[in-house]
């Protein structure tokens, strides 16, 4: 059936593949031919509500609105068919709302709900714990307010005193002069950035980081201090703006990142007093290309325009052409790492040394190769 093959496929892009709006307007799309289907009503819902924790285009209160909206009227639809395993599920389903709206007390009244309606998750022993955990914490009364009355601030509830910062105050932020410790390490293709914070958030949907140009914010809401966890730097080389991938553990903050240029990084925060040194492009020379149009490798940090250069002998200069050519032609149709290990060679060894082995060039400073009784002329 269409509606059952809509509602797999929805259900794939929502927790496989993650792309939500896709997803939602695949309910969207279900909902239209039958607005009473349960399922469709409850991952709408959830939809909505993992949009309203990770885009700043739905985090509103009407967002939150209808992620509880939704679910009410699956309840409805269980009700009317007094189907008591699906009244359960949807209790199991609003009870991991008010958890994440942080109203524990609600999610506790309905995770009593579930277990009373016979409803089984491999995940309940799970939330109760995580329940209880918060309660102790926050007090019994955590969370005991009409849902209408939800506060829109991200992973704050400020329904309960415990949580609500004094009157005459303003959210604070942490900042990073308070030393977060961090650390850093890099692939081929990403780069990895691990941030040791006291209080971590509940999970990565918490966490919010955007990326414009090359500066990077990660902020979340630290609902233990009333405040906002803030960390900024600038990249020293671009990344995907939309590759960031978040992972919370026991101790640390994990941001992942694509690179947009497959090389090796010197530093992770760019020094705007320090010129970054680029691995240079070879151009390879095309009919369209002029000869003085060509430049090649160099440690120089002075341009040198190549055409300029006179050599004595006719011999000596043809024969240097037919190898630039020979070595343009290897570096033109060479995989990354070759064009790696022909740039670092070169460069290194002050022109005197060509290797494509990525392997060998990648293990340590590559060393000129000079002829018997020749030496690099030190200025």
């Amino acid at each position: 059936m269409p509606i059952e093959k809509d509602l797999k496929q929805a259900y794939s892009l929502l927790y496989d593949k993650r792309d939500i709006e896709k997803a939602l307007e695949l309910y969207d799309n279900v909902l239209k031919q039958d607005h009473s289907n349960l399922n469709a009503n409850v991952y709408k819902s959830a939809c909505l509500e993992k949009l309203y924790f990770r885009s700043s285009s739905w985090h509103n209160e009407e967002t939150l609105q209808a992620a509880h909206d939704f679910l009410q009227t699956a309840l409805n639809v269980a009700e009317r068919r007094g189907d008591r395993s699906k009244i359960g599920f949807v209790y199991f389903r609003l009870c991991i709302h008010y958890y994440n709206c942080k109203k524990y007390g609600l999610a506790k009244e309905y995770l009593d709900k579930t277990e009373s309606f016979g409803f089984n998750d491999d995940t309940l022993p799970m939330w109760k714990h995580n329940i209880d955990s918060a309660l102790k914490k926050h007090g019994s009364k955590a969370g005991k307010v009409d849902n209408n009355k939800a506060s829109s601030k991200i992973g704050a509830d400020f329904t309960n005193k415990e949580s609500a910062p004094e009157k005459g105050n303003e959210i604070s932020a942490t900042s990073q002069s308070e030393r977060v410790k961090t650390d850093w390490y890099q692939s081929s293709n990403t780069v990895t950035i691990s941030l040791f914070i006291k209080n971590l958030p509940k999970c990565k949907d918490d966490v919010s980081v955007t990326i414009k140009a090359s500066l990077l914010d990660i902020s979340f809401f630290q609902p233990e201090n009333g405040s906002e966890f803030q960390f900024s730097i600038k990249l020293s080389h671009d990344v995907d703006p939309n590759s960031a991938q978040v992972s919370v553990f026991t101790k640390k903050l994990e941001v992942t990142l694509s690179k947009l240029d497959k090389h090796q990084w010197k530093s992770l925060e760019k020094n705007d007093e320090e010129v970054t040194p680029q691995i240079p492009k070879m151009i390879v020379q095309n009919s369209e290309t002029p000869a003085n149009d060509l430049s090649y490798p160099s440690s120089s940090k002075k341009a040198i325009d190549w055409s300029k250069i006179d050599i004595d002998s006719d011999e000596e200069e043809s024969k240097s052409q037919s190898a630039d050519a020979f070595f343009q032609q290897i570096y033109k149709g060479a995989d990354e790492d070759t064009k790696r290990a022909m740039m670092k060679s070169f460069i290194e060894s002050n022109g005197t040394s060509l290797s494509t082995n990525w392997d060998e060039v990648s293990k340590g400073q590559v060393e000129p190769a000079l002829p018997e009784g020749v030496e690099i002329k030190k200025l």
